[in-house]
């Protein structure tokens, strides 16, 4: 079980182009910066955090968040606080995702997750990530695979056919012997849909 999380905003300077969060959560295991959703492909946390207007830049590193936005730029209060709210959501999600996770996976649909996980980032997260988006693979049983479409996919009226027609049929073309493929993402939880 996770300790509660707490994010703790440090004062800063109207004036300072940068504002610290900590987290008693790890953000990143390796220092991460990012200054476009592109950057951010690979990081959940850091796709949604750059997209929150007036930043220019995202550092993850350890259990801290550090904003960088121009000293001209708009203040920090809003900012900071949408990012408190971001950080939550995600650790709040990631939660929930692992409480759904109640068992062990064999070492074959082990092979399976790592195999959709990869084909996911290669193929489909490049684009969904356009939206503020991403889709990720939560368990795998025997044949069966479990998806969760995170950040902007959450709760988009265009989630279902994403999935249909694009992680679908990417996933039935390229690796046969997936049985079925399930959505167990809470979309009624969505907090930034790009359509509504």
């Amino acid at each position: 079980m996770n300790p509660i999380l707490e994010i703790q905003i440090e004062p800063c300077e109207s004036n300072s182009d940068t504002c610290v969060i900590k987290t008693n959560r790890v953000v990143a295991k390796t220092p991460e910066y990012f200054s476009t959703v592109e950057e951010a492909n690979s990081s959940p946390l850091g796709k949604l955090l750059v997209q929150i207007e007036g930043l220019d830049a995202v550092l993850l590193q350890d259990r801290i968040v550090t904003l960088l936005k121009p000293i001209e730029g708009p203040a920090w209060e809003p900012i900071a606080e949408r990012a408190s709210e971001l950080i939550r959501n995600h650790f709040e999600e990631l939660e929930r995702i692992q409480q759904n996770r109640s068992r062990s996976m064999t070492e074959d649909e082990k092979v399976l997750f790592v195999e959709i996980q990869n084909l996911l980032n290669d193929e489909m997260n490049p684009m969904v990530a356009a939206h503020g988006g991403f889709i990720e693979v939560v368990d795998v049983k025997e044949t069966d695979i479990f998806v969760h479409m995170g950040g902007g996919c959450q709760g988009c009226g265009m989630a279902a056919q994403t999935l249909r027609q694009g992680v679908d049929t990417l996933i039935r073309q390229k690796v046969p012997r997936v049985t079925n493929i399930h959505d167990s993402t809470d979309h009624s939880a969505g907090d930034n849909p790009f359509y509504e």
